[in-house]
């Protein structure tokens, strides 16, 4: 018996560092050095601190999208020219919508509107410190990159 279940990838940009350093927790001055999940050595306690915030950044986008539903095959944040990207997939057709007739990325971006983010890090230009996904501050922007039926044997 086959199982249709709909497999929607969204893409991710924004102008927040919401680069995955994997730097968690408080700062212990024995885990110094450190190597963060991007490469850099960190040996210095305000090297921590931004890598943390950082971290904080990701964390913070991820939890947004988890308010709907558990994200798959999650992509980390690559930094490009543009701000940082990154990619998740859900399962569940309409999760990410705001209710009957809306766009099927509404809710997700109403979610988003508002929520406070940590500048200063990496941004390349001065941004507010909370996310806009819409207007003249608009910071982060989502995207259906593809929306297919998968089949699975169940």
């Amino acid at each position: 018996m086959a199982l249709n279940m709909h497999i929607m990838k969204v893409l991710c940009r924004t102008l927040f560092d919401c680069t995955f350093t994997g730097v968690t927790g408080h700062l212990r001055p024995q885990q110094l050095p450190f190597t963060t999940k991007t490469g850099l050595v960190i040996d210095t306690p305000d090297q921590w601190n931004r890598s943390r915030n950082q971290q904080r950044n990701w964390e913070s986008l991820l939890q947004i999208v988890s308010l709907r539903t558990q994200p798959m095959n999650v992509v980390p944040p690559t930094k490009h020219t543009d701000g940082w990207h990154f990619a998740f997939e859900v399962e569940a057709e309409g999760v990410l919508s705001g209710g009957y007739q809306t766009d099927e990325l509404s809710g997700l971006v109403g979610d988003c509107e508002g929520v406070p983010m940590i500048t200063g890090l990496d941004e390349s230009a001065a941004i507010t410190s909370t996310l806009h996904a819409g207007g003249q501050d608009q910071n982060i922007w989502f995207q259906s990159i593809n929306n297919t039926l998968e089949s699975s044997n169940g």
